[in-house]
């Protein structure tokens, strides 16, 4: 178990990669067509990240990532029947946009850097912690469905 795991709340990483992007030096200025896809995914990427959260809260379970002690319910429906980490796919897909919509392509090393960190220190402990807590239902449950989608 690695002293990461766990430890930074993915918002603060999305914001820190997001600031990353920002910040790196633009090749060009964005065609408006760039720009409102970019705009379209951060919108698009922001959804597939809060539709999850109702689905917890309405089954009353945590949303808390760096607590995954607190889950109670394991949810499969809306966007869970196609990614195991819909929240985190749409926080990619949000920075995929904002590269976009900077015409920033390092940006991409940014997301790739973004997801392989999220997997490693975030998605692989939760799921360790769910194998545990909810064992044969949650074997199934990642058999039928691919981790990032």
């Amino acid at each position: 178990m690695s002293a990461l795991e766990g430890k930074v709340p993915p918002p603060v990483l999305v914001v820190l990669a997001a600031a990353t992007i920002w910040l790196l030096p633009r090749a060009f200025e964005p065609p408006g067509i760039l720009s409102q896809a970019g705009l379209a995914l951060v919108v698009a990427g922001l959804a597939i990240n809060g539709w999850p959260k109702v689905l917890f809260r309405r089954a009353g379970t945590s949303v808390r990532p760096v607590r995954p002690s607190l889950a109670s319910v394991l949810v499969m429906h809306g966007p869970y029947r196609f990614s195991r980490n819909p929240m985190y796919l749409g926080y990619a897909v949000a920075l995929l946009g904002w590269s976009a919509w900077l015409a920033q392509p390092w940006g991409l090393v940014v997301v790739a850097f973004f997801v392989a960190y999220i997997t490693r220190f975030q998605v692989i402990p939760e799921e360790r912690h769910l194998s545990c807590r909810f064992r044969a239902q949650y074997a199934a449950y990642r058999r039928a469905v691919r981790r990032w989608a």
